[in-house]
């Protein structure tokens, strides 16, 4: 049985969230972690992020298996987050109007960011 590994972005190109498209897992972008909740009965974690522009707010989730990925993911905080999952945002709860849901998996790599802001982005 051959095994193959996906390949880690190693790129500094940095993508905005409303350029991501759900084709590649391969992006890299630049977020601001607005908010974060525990949803005891599901077995996920969400966060509501941001980019510099603000303009794009989507939602994050991350199951419980890979929780150790996100704990660099704390609230006002900027990060770089690569390899991840885009999925159509659908059903009842939406928190974000961004078309996709981005989700944490199993190569997804979190890094510190250098850039500083204290803007909350709530007013898009």
């Amino acid at each position: 049985m051959e095994i193959t590994h996906m390949a880690m972005v190693t790129s500094d190109t940095i993508t905005l969230l409303n350029d991501v498209k759900p084709y590649k897992p391969t992006w890299k972008v630049e977020v601001k972690v607005l908010h974060s909740w525990i949803l005891f009965l599901a077995a996920i974690r969400p966060f509501i992020i941001t980019n510099k522009t603000g303009v794009k707010i989507i939602h994050c989730t991350c199951k419980r298996l890979f929780l150790a990925r996100v704990q660099k993911l704390q609230v006002g905080q900027w990060r770089f987050i690569e390899n991840f999952s885009l999925t159509a945002a659908a059903g009842k709860y939406q928190p974000t109007s961004h078309k996709y849901k981005m989700a944490i998996i199993s190569n997804s790599n979190i890094t510190n960011s250098s850039l500083k802001t204290d803007d909350n982005f709530f007013y898009h």
